[in-house]
C-alpha cells in the first residue's frame, strides 16, 4: 500500500491554500456514527487529506475508545484554559485525529460573551493543517451543545438496508430538517449487497423527503456486507488500513473521494475558529437561556 504521508511539495501547497475549510457532520438513524467516521476518516488520510474528528460522544463511546486509545483531556481543557489546543487532539492511527468534545461541550454552551473571544485566539493556533472536519455528535439530548451539524456545510445520513434501518434513516433527515431547517441531505446506505439495491432504496427515500420534508437527497455510495470491518474495528483499524482489498475499504475510499471535492468555506471562514465561532453562535439561544 502507498505512503499516506503527503511530500513537501503538497505540504507547501496546503500552506499556501488558505480556500477554506471543509465541515462534515455524519447522523443515523438506529445505528450509531462513530465506525462510520473512523472509516471515512482513514480513507480521506490515505488521499493525503488532513481531516480533523470532533467527537462530542461520552469518553467510554466515542471515538478514542473505539479505537483502543485514552483521550486525557477534553475540549473543556482549552476553554479553562488548562491546555492548548495541540495538547488536547489524539493522536490515532492510519493519520486520524481526534478533539474529544463532551466535556467541553457544556463549558461552551454556557460560555460568557467575553471568554468567547479567548477561545477562539486559542483555536487559531492549531499546530497542523486542517482540510476537513467530521463532526461525531451525540445522540439528541446526550450533550448540553446543541447539534454540532448547525455549523457543518455538509450532513451525511447512514441508511441501512433493512425496513427497520430505513424508516429510523429517514425519522433522522426528518428532525434534522425541523431542528436544523436543513434542505441539503448525503445518503449512504449499507449493509446492502449491490448499488443497484442501494439506488432503488434510496430513489423511494429521496421521494418521499421531496414530497413530504420538501428535501433534497443526494445518493453518495454504499458499502457492501463485509466481515472485514467488524474484524477492523476489533483491530482498533479503519479498514483501509487493516484490510486494503476489502470491499468495505473500495467503498469507503470512493466515499472519500467524494468528500474530497466537495467545496469547502468562503476564504474568510478558513480556519478552526472560524469553525468554533460558528458553532458558538449557533448556540445562542440555549446559551442565553442557560
Amino acid at each position: 500500500m502507498a505512503s499516506t504521508r503527503p511530500d513537501q511539495a503538497e505540504g507547501l501547497r496546503r500552506l499556501l491554500d488558505r480556500s477554506g475549510l471543509r465541515v462534515v457532520s455524519i447522523s443515523a438513524g438506529a445505528r450509531g456514527t462513530t465506525a462510520a467516521i473512523i472509516n471515512l476518516a482513514g480513507a480521506l488520510a490515505e488521499l493525503g487529506n488532513d481531516a480533523l474528528i470532533l467527537d462530542a460522544h461520552p469518553a467510554a463511546h466515542g471515538v478514542s475508545a473505539a479505537l483502543g486509545l485514552t483521550a486525557r483531556f477534553d475540549f473543556e481543557d482549552v476553554v479553562r484554559r488548562s491546555r492548548n489546543l495541540d495538547e488536547v487532539i489524539v493522536r490515532g492511527p492510519a493519520g486520524i485525529r481526534i478533539l474529544p468534545l463532551a466535556r467541553g461541550a457544556r463549558s461552551l454552551a454556557q460560555m460568557p460573551a467575553p471568554e468567547q473571544q479567548r477561545l477562539l485566539d486559542r483555536c487559531g493556533r492549531l499546530g497542523f493543517p486542517v482540510d476537513t472536519i467530521l463532526v461525531d455528535a451525540a445522540p439528541r439530548g446526550a450533550s448540553a451543545l446543541a447539534w454540532p451539524g448547525t455549523a457543518a456545510q455538509e450532513v451525511i445520513v447512514i441508511a441501512g438496508g433493512g425496513a427497520a434501518a430505513i424508516t429510523a434513516a429517514y425519522a433522522a433527515i426528518k428532525r434534522l430538517s425541523k431542528e436544523l431547517a436543513r434542505r441539503e441531505f448525503h445518503v449512504l446506505v449499507s449493509d446492502v449487497a449491490s448499488e443497484r439495491e442501494a439506488q432503488t432504496i434510496f430513489d423511494n427515500m429521496a421521494a418521499v423527503a421531496r414530497r413530504y420534508l420538501r428535501a433534497s437527497l443526494h445518493f453518495i455510495g454504499h458499502v457492501p456486507p463485509d466481515d472485514k470491518l467488524q474484524h477492523a474495528a476489533q483491530l482498533r483499524l479503519p479498514v483501509v488500513a487493516a484490510f486494503p482489498g476489502a470491499a468495505a475499504a473500495a467503498s469507503f475510499r470512493s466515499l472519500a473521494q467524494a468528500v474530497a471535492g466537495w467545496p469547502r468555506a468562503e476564504e474568510d471562514e478558513h480556519g478552526f475558529d472560524d469553525f468554533m465561532r460558528r458553532l458558538i453562535h449557533s448556540n445562542g439561544p440555549r446559551t442565553a437561556a442557560a
